[in-house]
Parts: structure tokens; sequence; C-alpha cells
């Protein structure tokens, strides 16, 4: 043999071994990597193995005048929660709106039943953590935990319960980030309502709460839900939002109302959803007229309609009081409204209501205790 072969025989050799100890190299850490992630998925399971359930099932539910987010939220993590061998059915508090009907429908996925009283039954709550805001009956339920993306609220309990809270667009995405976290999967239907639920609310994105974690999150589950156009899909849910139809001016007022406790004052904040300022105006006028009565049907102090409009990354607030206190505290609270046309009190850089409107009127009334 040559030696000129000899020598491109041996380099020939050296590069086969090298390319055979870099796979196998990779292989091992491949396989490290795998025993790591199961690893962490097992003590993430293992975190939530000491849930105190009674006698089940554990339903989980959202709150009251239900969002896409809170519905969407409870199917989801009711699977969730059967996944880690907890037997859990979503509940909702009442009929859904127009646009959350329309999520499902497209999924493929049911509307939950209505879980008309809480009382002794085992509850995972979802979207809120305020009694105000939760079922009938919720301070008599054995509460097994808490997701939410909003404040502490008053639930409380006297045992170990499961609480995970973010500062994120919506409750849906803690629900994406805890599949990944306990190493499961998600469906294609689980990962299209969820997808639905993180849109409607984010605003598609343009929400001042919205975070990466957010979209990343979107577009993983459009991959799993096989929606390739998720800003169609974004416009129609958005739409679907905007319409009333069939519905009574005060059905409107609290088809997405919460109520909130601050300083021993309580007080209700129903949104409206609008596609221009001129129908925001004509909404503002009609929900003034429907408070009156709608006041009546509600045990608060202070009474609000705040009527949305979203042009681009704009949000504009037409926020209509019921005549007094609500009005004064509505004033001393926040005094730099840009323009006030009889009805509604306009702020043209928005005021949100989870983001500005009550972190606003809690510190004021903190400030100005009740007497």
């Amino acid at each position: 043999m040559k030696k000129g072969t000899k020598v491109i025989l041996v380099l020939l050799l050296a590069v086969c071994l090298a390319i055979s100890s870099f796979l196998a190299g990779r292989v091992v850490g491949r396989d490290q990597v795998t025993k790591e992630n199961d690893a962490l998925h097992a003590a993430n399971r293992s975190s939530v193995a000491n849930m105190i359930v009674e006698d089940g099932p554990v339903y989980v539910i959202g709150h009251k005048n239900p969002d896409s987010d809170t519905v969407c939220t409870a199917i989801a993590y009711a699977r969730l929660l059967n996944l880690l061998g907890v037997e859990a059915e979503a509940r909702v508090t009442e009929d859904v709106s127009n646009e959350t009907a329309f999520i499902l429908s497209e999924a493929g996925v049911e509307q939950p039943p209505v879980l008309e009283d809480a009382s002794g039954e085992d509850i995972f709550l979802v979207d809120h953590s305020e009694y105000a805001q939760a079922a009938e009956g919720m301070k008599d339920a054995h509460i097994v935990g808490v997701l939410d993306h909003h404040g502490v609220g008053s639930v409380n309990t006297g045992h170990q319960l499961v609480y995970e809270a973010k500062p994120i667009g919506a409750t849906a995405t803690i629900v994406w980030l805890d599949y990944l976290n306990y190493g499961f999967e998600i469906d294609k239907r689980t990962a299209h309502i969820l997808l639905g639920a993180i849109l409607s609310d984010t605003n598609s994105f343009t929400g001042s709460t919205t975070t990466d974690a957010d979209k990343q999150a979107a577009a993983d589950l459009a991959e799993i839900a096989g929606v390739t156009d998720v800003e169609d899909f974004a416009k129609k849910i958005h739409l679907e939002a905007l319409s009333y139809e069939g519905m009574s001016d005060e059905e409107i007022l609290f088809s997405d109302y919460k109520e909130y406790e601050a300083s021993g004052v309580t007080y209700g904040i129903g949104l409206v959803n609008a596609y221009d300022e001129e129908v925001a105006a004509d909404l503002a006028e009609r929900m003034k007229a429907a408070m009156t009565d709608g006041a009546k049907k509600v045990d608060v102090d202070m009474l609000y309609a705040s009527v949305g409009i979203r042009e681009g990354d704009v949000k504009i607030d037409y926020i209509v009081p019921l005549s007094g206190k609500s009005e004064e505290t509505l004033k001393a609270a926040f005094p730099d409204y840009d323009e006030y046309n009889g009805t509604a009190y306009i702020y043209r850089t928005g005021l949100g209501r989870k983001t500005k409107f009550v972190p606003g009127i809690t510190d004021f009334l903190g400030a100005h205790p009740h007497e």
C-alpha cells in the first residue's frame, strides 16, 4: 500500500472515530437532558400531591359573568387535574357570552354545566380570588386551589391549598405553563380554547398586561390547534365580543361585570365593548339608563359601566358612574379625564379595569377611609 493511501486511511479512520465519539456524546447528553426534564416534571407534579380533596369531584370554576379566559381556563385546568390523578370537572356560574360560545364552538367543545351553589363542594378557583366575584355559596365551599392573574382577593382557607398567581395577560397562559411544567401534552381542542382565551384577554396582545409568555403560549397553542391564521381568528373573536344581539341593556351592563371591596366600600364595574366612538357614546347613554334599575339588583355602594374602544394600540374608555357617591369618587380618584359629554367621563389613554381602574379606586379609598 502506498504511503499516501495509508495516510488517507488513517485520516478517514480518525474522522470516523471523532464522529462516532461526537454522536455518542450527543446521545448521552440528550439522555441526560431527558432525565433532568423527567425529574423536573416529577417534582412539579409532587408539589400538588398534597391537595386536600374531601369528597370530590373538584369543580374548577371561574368568576360570575364568565368571560372567555375564565371559562376556557376552567375547562383546560380540569383536564390537567385529571391527568394529575385528581377527579375534576369544569363548571360555570351562568351561561357563557357570545364570544365564549364562538371560541368553544370553533374548538368543538361544549359549555360546562352551571354550578348553582358551591356550598360543601371541593372547589378550584380560576381567574379570580374574590368572594364577591365567586359562585353562590363559595364561603361555605372547600377551596382546594386558586389560579389567577389578578391581585390577591378576599378568599381564604384554614388549610394548605394550591395557589398560583402571575402578573400575566391571561390565566390561560398560566395553564399552558403548567402543562409544560408537569410534562403533559395539550390536545388539539384544549389548545384551541386556550388560544382563544389568550387572544380575548390580551386584546390580541395589545393589552397593557400582555407579556412575552402570552405571545409564546399563543404561538405554541396555534400550532397544536392547527390555527394557521391567528390574526383572522382574533378578528372573529373581537367581532363576537362586540355582538350584544338578543340582549337587553341591563344584560349588556352585567355581561362582563365584577365586584370589589376596598376599605369597607363595595363597588361593581361592568365592561362593555364598542366598535367606535359613535357606538360608545350610544352605549354609554344606554348603560346610564340601565344602571338605575340595575343598581337595585346588586349589593354595592358604587356602580360603574366602562365602555371601551380599541383602535390599534390606542384604548379609549367611556366611564359611566351611577350618580352620587360613584361619580364623586371617580372624579376624585381620576381627575385627569379628557372630556365629559354629560353622561360619560372619557379617558383617551384608557382606564383599564384591571390595570388602572381597580388599583386607583383601591388606593383612593385606602387614603380616604369610608366613614
